[in-house]
């Protein structure tokens, strides 16, 4: 058995009782007016995130958060307030890698959001966002003047003013694979490995990442350099928290689109205790189910972006067992990390997930790329086939198979720069690109020795990658010909040095839905 799910395994014993915590769910509303929050949900009293990228210099609400943070930095320690302080909420409680990721960090704005209010005398304060994908270097706004004449100035040696993130980390291409997601699993990363309960400590279990969070996520972090790019410190700077309001619109977006949180107990029952508290200083105990919508939390999205007009999404009918099996996806990837093999899994909704799997000890570097051949035991075309109708606008064939890779037991470079390219089929180059045919997608390492590593965790981390839209676009091609599926992995960094680059992981699991 795997390393991390045999550690997830032996706390057993140790999950709570749903049932005992029900009563958290049912003071959902009292919990927000903690925070001053519990309002009529009409639209005049929902506040408007909307995007720095159109804001002026002495914007309302900019104006609003710069007064707000150089008062929470002029605090006393001792106050819950002072920036520092609030900042190490971060480093004491974040979940990465596992499906709280995104509720957590949804509260984490909200608790900042009314402090601001109250601070900076702006009670209809709403954060502004980052919209990476639009604005592609630091906003003006956070690099004018120093730490002293601008409270929003923070030092990110990673970018120099005039540098601009790649496509292939925020550009549209990325958000439409993200939206694209079937499943909240598949979307806001899964649950932790060998999950039995609610207990708080399976907040700090890792699962897998998926392309929102080891993707724009991560790489935007990495990218910004200095504190941004260390997880304990993340939050010491400004920008963390508009950077994260964008990561939260797009979960607004994907829930736009129709796609559900998910039901699970587990999820929706989960309470984040003694992480957050109120501007008097009281704790906001809140669950995740009640994060869900962000009207009742106070707050919505404006309509700026380029979902409408430039990310158009195929949507149609899946076969009804398909959907299931995208409902228990994180019972899918449980049953895949302890299976070592490859067959077939039976999913309690009566269909059924196919597994494979190759160990692997090479080095992936950016002289010699890792390639890892997975035996499917079916033929490539049989798998490739039905993908191929997924590109037809509007139609989303009932027998469509979709194909995940999961990526285990990675461990992290010595140059945290690095970004690692994944594709499928063909032979492995170093001058392989981002536009070629076989190109999945990119993610790097924000947090170090594994997901978690600033919580103790240094068994390496795992990501899940959605293959599907690549063999969709590779069906009828040389690579799909067999029953051999290769996944090429090519680091590239920023360091010179020699093996900078370089990294490892534990082995690939191939699995087919």
């Amino acid at each position: 058995m795997p390393e991390g799910v045999r550690y997830a395994y032996a706390m057993r014993g140790i999950g709570a009782s749903a049932l005992s915590r029900r009563a958290f769910l049912a003071a959902g509303g009292a919990s927000l007016a903690v925070l001053g929050l519990a309002r009529p949900h009409a639209q005049d009293a929902v506040g408007v995130r909307r995007s720095l990228r159109a804001m002026a210099a002495n914007d309302p609400d900019l104006v609003a958060y710069r007064r707000a943070v150089a008062a929470m930095k002029a605090l006393p320690r001792s106050d819950p307030r002072n920036w520092l302080r609030f900042a190490d909420i971060h480093r004491q409680h974040c979940p990465h890698g596992n499906w709280y990721f995104l509720p957590w960090h949804r509260a984490y704005l909200v608790a900042l959001e009314a402090i601001c209010r109250e601070l900076s005398g702006r009670p209809d304060f709403a954060l502004p966002y980052w919209d990476w994908t639009l604005q592609r270097g630091v906003p003006a706004a956070f690099a004018a003047g120093d730490r002293r004449t601008n409270p929003l100035n923070h030092s990110r040696p990673g970018m120099p003013r005039n540098a601009q993130f790649e496509d292939d980390m925020v550009g549209l291409p990325v958000i439409s694979r993200i939206m694209q997601s079937p499943d909240f699993e598949a979307f806001g990363s899964t649950r932790p490995f060998g999950q039995n309960g609610i207990d708080p400590r399976w907040q700090q279990v890792e699962g897998a990442k998926t392309e929102l969070e080891f993707n724009p996520h991560d790489g935007v972090h990495i990218a910004l350099g200095g504190d941004m790019a260390d997880t304990p410190l993340s939050a010491r700077d400004p920008l963390f928290f508009l950077h994260h309001a964008n990561v939260d619109r797009l979960w607004t977006e994907w829930n736009r689109r129709g796609n559900a949180n998910s039901p699970d107990p587990m999820w929706r029952e989960f309470v984040f205790e003694n992480n957050f508290y109120a501007p008097d200083g009281s704790p906001w105990n809140v669950a995740a189910g009640n994060l869900g919508a962000t009207p009742p939390l106070g707050y919505r999205y404006d309509d700026d972006g380029p979902f409408a007009a430039d990310v158009a999404i195929p949507r149609g009918d899946r076969a009804a067992a398909r959907l299931r099996a995208f409902r228990e996806f994180g019972q899918s990837l449980l049953a895949c990390a302890g299976s070592g093999g490859r067959g077939e899994i039976p999913l309690a909704s009566g269909a059924s997930i196919r597994v494979a799997s190759a160990q692997t000890r090479h080095v992936a570097s950016r002289d010699r790329p890792m390639a890892v051949s997975v035996p499917l035991g079916a033929a490539l075309g049989e798998i490739g086939g039905p993908m191929a109708m997924a590109g037809r606008p509007g139609r989303t064939p009932a027998g469509r198979r979709y194909v995940f890779a999961m990526l285990c037991g990675i461990e992290p470079p010595p140059d945290i720069t690095t970004r690692v390219r994944v594709y499928c089929g063909g032979e492995a180059s170093a001058r392989m690109r981002p536009g070629d045919p076989g190109y999945v997608t990119s993610f790097g390492f924000f947090g170090g020795n594994g997901a978690n590593a600033h919580h103790g965790n240094s068994r390496g981390s795992t990501v899940c990658i959605d293959l599907t839209p690549a063999l969709s676009r590779m069906n009828g091609s040389r690579a799909m010909r067999g029953d051999r599926l290769t996944v090429q992995l090519l680091p590239t960094c920023r360091s010179n040095a020699p093996n900078a680059a370089d990294v490892r992981l534990s082995r690939v699991e191939i699995v087919v839905i």
